[in-house]
């Protein structure tokens, strides 16, 4: 008795972990998942950086931060349909699981390579997390064979991406009626930083990394039907330095003052939602962590007043999808 119960409850554990909605491949939608909501600093609520897409059988992830390949699977995404990353640019909060992601995408079944984007300079950062798992994918191999994990889909294909001038807003891939564009952004001293911008029949999609509002930004993103949009609370942050500053810690203030330089704020993202005349604005990138109503309050204080449609305040997990023409 106690053993066809145990049996039953293996049964049901396995099932359940491989059960995937492998059905959104081609279901004619656009699907996002908000994977990482999260700046670097260590959150028990949120994770960092990374978004997924679900579209036109293309399963593809924009940033892969740390903690962020976990909530794929917990999503019950498809991780073995993987076939592209792209990256904005190289804060560990960015790159952090794209080893993992990698290499669990391919034990859970991968059996072609992943394509990934990125700036100038993400041969180095990809070649560098290969050689990193160089062993463990060797290990793998040798212990399951070729005809399981598939050596030519163990390591990534990787496709840099050139930017010269800064309303460039370039076509990285394209797939009947999919366009993926990259554009750059104003991140310093990072350069280059990318954001991108995804189109599919009729829904577009901006995704702007990490940025400060510019000219060109808003041109990059008009019409989109949900803005992605990177904003920190200077308010909050500002409490935190004038409080580390008082108790002497003046590394933290330091580094909290200088993250303001090359981020958006909340009003800056709603701004920018206006000016683009985008249908949504979802605020990610969220810093500093906001463990109550009332700094989720204090982080979105006057946005209503400079942007009238949906404003949402990142979490992750969260579902998105546009139901195309």
């Amino acid at each position: 008795m106690i053993s066809k119960l145990i049996d039953r409850i293996i049964k049901k554990r396995i099932e359940s972990n491989i059960s995937v909605q492998k059905e959104l491949l081609n279901d004619g939608n656009l699907h996002i998942f908000l994977l990482g909501s999260g700046g670097p600093v260590i959150n028990e609520d949120r994770v960092s950086s990374s978004i997924a897409i679900i579209v036109e059988n293309e399963f593809f992830l924009i940033d892969i931060g740390p903690g962020t390949y976990r909530n794929a699977e917990l999503l019950g995404l498809p991780v073995s349909h993987l076939t592209k990353i792209f990256l904005t640019h190289f804060h560990s909060d960015h790159i952090g699981d794209l080893g993992e992601a990698n290499v669990m995408s391919w034990a859970n079944g991968r059996d072609k390579p992943i394509h990934l984007y990125g700036p100038e300079g993400v041969d180095k950062v990809v070649k560098g997390f290969t050689l990193a798992y160089q062993f463990d994918k060797e290990y793998r191999i040798a212990h399951h064979g070729e005809d399981t994990l598939p050596k030519e889909a163990a390591n990534p294909v990787i496709k840099p991406i050139s930017i010269e001038k800064r309303d460039d807003l370039i076509l990285v891939f394209e797939k009947e009626h999919l366009k993926i564009y990259a554009f750059p952004v104003d991140h310093p001293p990072i350069y280059p930083a990318l954001g991108y911008r995804i189109v599919y029949k009729d829904k577009i999609v901006v995704i702007t990394g990490d940025t400060n509002k510019t000219e060109e930004l808003t041109n990059f993103c008009q019409d989109a039907d949900i803005l992605f949009a990177d904003a920190i609370s200077y308010d909050l942050l500002n409490r935190i330095i004038n409080i580390s500053t008082h108790i002497g810690q003046t590394r933290i203030s330091k580094i909290l003052t200088d993250v303001q330089n090359y981020h958006m704020n909340p009003k800056d993202a709603a701004l920018l939602a206006k000016e683009a005349n985008t249908k949504k604005l979802v605020i990610v990138h969220i810093t500093p962590q906001v463990p109550n109503k009332i700094a989720e309050r204090i982080y979105l204080k006057g946005l209503e007043d400079i942007y009238n449609n949906e404003i949402v305040l990142g979490n992750d997990l969260m579902k998105f999808e546009l139901e195309t023409r």
